[in-house]
């Protein structure tokens, strides 16, 4: 199992996901560019032309090859955007916070300075749906559709406390304590900032008036402290989420814990298809 990911995944707020999942070798026309982010430059890779611009969102920590099965098929019908935020992957690191907000406010710059066509389909991953949310709230008229891939949810932590007995609870404390450690600077400065992200989210209200998807993976992991209860309990608040929208389509993936876009890439494509299409119907 690869230490890196499994460090990403116990410390994500939908964590317990599967192993180190083998990124596809998948290869596909794209540019890739050094673009500002507002005193910094990151790596974008851009695939595609025409349709709705879609943009890709990784998790914590995650750079965007985490995008590639996904990336590939989309941008046979759009422009697409996947890119690696502050000192992940081909970026440079930023002084500035890895909060929600100012990722979005960097992700808002990126998509300026790279001149690409609004409004955006925004497709997010675990930490990502954060950015999302914050992103869609600030900048309501450039958004044209949204995407949840297994998001994190800013209750599962409390939730979770309050239901496991104390010494699980303290197994999966244990757990992610140790894997803290092999986690790079800029991922940990992403999960130190987690509580302030959850944050900035809870208050990103009301999203704009869009089509809306959200993909929850339900498979279990009994071997992971507490898993069963945290993917039951996940289950429950994005289904609270959804209806505190009152809109949008959720879908279970019952063959991938948190990492949908690897285990069942046609899951997101499908996702992001149909959003496609939803927006192209609102016009």
């Amino acid at each position: 199992m690869h230490l890196k990911r499994l460090a990403i995944a116990v410390l994500v707020a939908a964590m317990s996901t599967s192993p180190e999942v083998v990124r596809s070798a998948v290869s596909f026309p794209s540019t890739n560019e050094l673009v500002d982010a507002g005193g910094f430059k990151v790596h974008a890779r851009l695939a595609g032309s025409g349709g709705v611009t879609t943009v890709f969102e990784a998790g914590l920590g995650e750079g965007s090859s985490t995008w590639n099965d996904v990336q590939a098929v989309v941008s046979q019908r759009a422009l697409t955007i996947a890119y690696d935020r502050a000192g992940l992957g081909g970026s440079e690191r930023s002084a500035s916070s890895r909060d929600a907000r100012e990722m979005a406010v960097e992700l808002h710059t990126i998509l300026r300075n790279l001149h690409a066509p609004e409004p955006f389909l925004l497709v997010g991953h675990s930490l990502g749906g954060y950015v999302l949310r914050v992103f869609a709230a600030m900048y309501s008229g450039e958004v044209a559709g949204l995407v949840f891939v297994d998001p994190i949810d800013e209750q599962l932590e409390a939730s979770l406390q309050a239901k496991m007995p104390p010494a699980q609870w303290a197994a999966r404390a244990a757990a992610i304590t140790k894997a803290v450690g092999t986690l790079s600077l800029a991922a940990q400065r992403e999960q130190n900032a987690l509580t302030i992200s959850g944050r900035q989210a809870s208050q990103a209200w009301p999203l704009p008036d869009v089509p809306i998807m959200l993909l929850t993976g339900t498979k279990k992991n009994p071997e992971f402290p507490g898993n069963p209860l945290e993917q039951d309990t996940k289950l429950r608040l994005h289904d609270a989420f959804m209806d505190r929208l009152g809109r949008g389509t959720h879908v279970l993936v019952p063959t991938s814990r948190h990492y949908i876009q690897n285990d069942e890439p046609n899951a997101v494509i499908k996702a992001i298809d149909d959003v496609l299409n939803a927006t192209r119907h609102k016009r």
